[in-house]
This record gives C-alpha cells, sequence and structure tokens, in this order.
C-alpha cells in the first residue's frame, strides 16, 4: 500500500455509513474519511418524521418509518457487534431509542466530525487511471440539500463506499386501474399514523414485515382489513378483522379484483410492497447494473464492485440482522481497504456471484431475491467472518434469531413482548410483558 493515506468517501450517514466510518477511523495513518448526509442528522431512516412524499426541494423524505413503529428484532440481536443497547432498555422499543443508540455509538466513537451535514452527493464519476484495487479515482459532486442553485463542489477519492440505505424509493407495482381507484391510496412509506383509516374498509398488499406491521397498527381502528399476499403466507395469526386473501389482479374504481377471481370494495389501499434499489449519483462508468430484478451487479459477497472494487456497497439486503451486517461488511471493507485481504481475479469474482444467484434459485426464489438472506444469513455471516479472519458469532445469536423469527411467525405482537436475556456462551432465557 502506498505511504499516502487513501481518501474515502462515505455516501450517507445513517446505521451503515456510521459502521464504516467507526470502522475506517481505527487508521488515521491511512485512511482520510468524509461522509456526506443529505439530512440535517445521522440516523438515516431512523429520524422519524410526519412528512410524507417527497420535500421543499422534490426529494423524497427519507424517513419511511411510523409513528407507533416497534422494531421487530430484539435488542439483543439488533446492536452493532462492538456497542449494545442500554442493558435497561427491554427487548422491544420504538424508533426514538434507536436514534438515540445511534447518537450515542457516534458520539462514543467521535465520528459526527467525519460528517458534512445538509450535502448530498449529486454525481459519483469513475476516473480510470490504471489496474487494480486502486485503479479507479472517484469524482464526487457535492451540492447543498437546502440550495438546488447552489454551485456543486468537486472532491477526488480514492475509494466510495455507497451508504445511502434502500428504504426509500417506493417500488409499486404496475397494477391495471389502478389509477382508476378513487379510494385513498399510499405506499408504507408514507404511512405515519392509523387514524386516517378509521372505521375504513382496507386493502393491505404485501405478505412480508412491513406488511404485517402496518396492518397490525391499523387493525384497532380499522372497520375490515383485506391483507393480500402472492405466495404462502408465513405469519398465522391475526386480530378477527384481518382477512387473509390471494394477490391483486387489477383495481376497478371502487376496489380491487383478486387471483382468484373474487371482487373487494374497499375504501383504501396500503402498498406494502417493498423498494427499488436506487442509487441515482452513480454514472454509468462505475461499473455498476441495476437490473430489472431489481438486484444489483455485479458484486463481489453483495458488497464490492467487481469492475472497480474501490466502489462498494453496505447492507443492501432484505431480511437480515442489519446492524450485525453492517459490523462485518464494514470490517470487510476496511481490510480490503487496507490490503489485508486479496481479491480474486475478476472472473473468478464474477462465477462466485453467479453461484451466489443459482443458490438462490435453487430455492425455489426469483432471480429479485438474489439479495434476500432470510434464514441463511449466518451462513453469510460465517463467510465474511472466516474471510476476514475474525471471530465468529458466539452461538446464542444464531439461537436467539432462530427462536425469535419462528416465534415472530406464529403470533407477531405476542413475539414483541417477550423480553431476552443472554446466557453466555450459548443461551439464552426469556421473560414476557
Amino acid at each position: 500500500m502506498s505511504n499516502l493515506r487513501k481518501r474515502v468517501c462515505i455516501i450517507g450517514a445513517g446505521p451503515s455509513g456510521l459502521a464504516c466510518l467507526r470502522y475506517l477511523k481505527e487508521n488515521p495513518e491511512r485512511f482520510t474519511i468524509q461522509a456526506y448526509e443529505q439530512g440535517a442528522e445521522l440516523g438515516g431512516c431512523w429520524v422519524y418524521t410526519d412528512e410524507t412524499g417527497r420535500d421543499e426541494n422534490g426529494f423524497l423524505i427519507h424517513s419511511t418509518i411510523y409513528d407507533s413503529i416497534k422494531v421487530n428484532t430484539p435488542k439483543e440481536i439488533m446492536a452493532f457487534l462492538d456497542f449494545p443497547f442500554d442493558e435497561n432498555l427491554p427487548s422491544f422499543f420504538g424508533h426514538k431509542e434507536v436514534l438515540r443508540y445511534l447518537n450515542r455509538y457516534a458520539d462514543n466513537f467521535q465520528l459526527k466530525q467525519h460528517i458534512q451535514f445538509k450535502n448530498r452527493v449529486v454525481k459519483v464519476k469513475a476516473k480510470h487511471v490504471g489496474d487494480g484495487l486502486w485503479g479507479t479515482k472517484w469524482i464526487v459532486e457535492v451540492q447543498s440539500s437546502d440550495d438546488l442553485s447552489a454551485t456543486t463542489a468537486k472532491r477526488e477519492f480514492d475509494a466510495v463506499i455507497v451508504c445511502n440505505g434502500h428504504f426509500v424509493e417506493p417500488n409499486i407495482p404496475e397494477y391495471e386501474g389502478f389509477n382508476e381507484f378513487n379510494g385513498l391510496k399510499i405506499h408504507g412509506r408514507d404511512y405515519r399514523h392509523a387514524d386516517k383509516f378509521k372505521d375504513k374498509t382496507i386493502l393491505t398488499v404485501g405478505g412480508s414485515l412491513s406488511g404485517w406491521d402496518i396492518t397490525l397498527d391499523v387493525a384497532p381502528v380499522a372497520k375490515h382489513i383485506y391483507l393480500s399476499y402472492w405466495k404462502e403466507h408465513r405469519v398465522t395469526n391475526f386480530p378477527n378483522n384481518v382477512e387473509l386473501v390471494t394477490g391483486v389482479n387489477k383495481f376497478t374504481e371502487n376496489g380491487v379484483v383478486l387471483t382468484d377471481g373474487r371482487e373487494l370494495t374497499v375504501d383504501a389501499v396500503i402498498l406494502n410492497t417493498g423498494y427499488k434499489h436506487s442509487f441515482p449519483f452513480l454514472g454509468p462508468d462505475c461499473g455498476i447494473e441495476m437490473t430489472k430484478d431489481n438486484t444489483v451487479r455485479p458484486l463481489y459477497k453483495h458488497t464490492i464492485t467487481i469492475r472497480n472494487p474501490s466502489l462498494s456497497f453496505m447492507c443492501i439486503f432484505d431480511w437480515v440482522l442489519p446492524f450485525i451486517c453492517m459490523s462485518l461488511q464494514a470490517k470487510f471493507i476496511k481490510a480490503i481497504l487496507e490490503e489485508k485481504l486479496k481479491l480474486p481475479p475478476e472472473e473468478e469474482m464474477i462465477q462466485a456471484e453467479e453461484a451466489e444467484l443459482q443458490k438462490v434459485l435453487s430455492r425455489g426464489w426469483p432471480k429479485r431475491y438474489l439479495h434476500r438472506l432470510d434464514e441463511f444469513q449466518f451462513e453469510y455471516f460465517d463467510d465474511l467472518t472466516n474471510y476476514v479472519q475474525l471471530e465468529r458469532l458466539p452461538p446464542w445469536v444464531f439461537k436467539l434469531a432462530f427462536y425469535h423469527l419462528n416465534y415472530l411467525f406464529k403470533d407477531l405482537e405476542a413475539a414483541k413482548m417477550v423480553n431476552y436475556e443472554v446466557i453466555e456462551p450459548d443461551g439464552f432465557k426469556t421473560t414476557i410483558d
């Protein structure tokens, strides 16, 4: 590695950006780090606001959580690896506690001094100067988030880590007749309070975590809820006014026609249909393709850009323990940039990514699940810990995670009333609120 310090740009100061800052900051003699955050504070989607849609400058509101949200992962397996949540907290809590935790994390490791707030990255351009890890310089163009007429500033970096999150750009399926539906219709990213759905008959679309959570949140005030899903449903216990129905075929002016031919009249629709990966600042020369299946390719271990390995991505997964994943990926990226790990040849990395895709298809999953880990996330965690030569996660993490996941599918509400106590090295016990 050159004696000159490498300049690293981190895009976003949500949880994944903070994890990268925390580990790269350990080696000030090797790295000069700069994070850009378009918001006024750190935290990403955990910065709650009642605002929805787009802000006064036309940008999507970054927060996608609702006011009464309760984390669906217990704090014991939600925390960053080396920084636990307050031990006095219950295992499940709201968004204020998560944001407080992230600020405490940033203060503890003195990260805020490396963040330029209210600055958005508008363009990242590759400048190829050679081969290998440092064969690309990155021209990063930054502009004040408050003033779209402001002059942009350009800076050159040796590496870029994309940490802008993937719960921002809503995925809205192209349903026939959707625009003609006369009732209230929103994507789950814009759901904040249940009040506006009081006494309404609602169709919630999407049989995944956000769909279940929002359905349960609105159920106490709704007249009736139809929960639509297109595959086998994993949660088995819902309130009496929630009815499971099949997928959507098309919309009408006053309702919906399901894939089984049934017609429903509804007052409102909440689409919990996920999000699209979105990196509008990346130019075509960056070596990344956003596929029609909403996958980001080609990436080595879902993180390192194969064609330009000094460009990396943090936690683009679905169904994962996010803060644990971010901790491991940040250490992985750090080891690559420190040149403690040497990447395989490009062709070998491409073959490894294709093998990952074939594993996904062999499970009966569609291609768009390439970045979904679910119960296979611990294989990925083990792979990273072995590759970077880190200590393996303790056995209680695996056991608690699987126990909680099964409980979640059995009874979503009851699962969040459990408190866990870890018993090292491989156990835990539970109490009920």
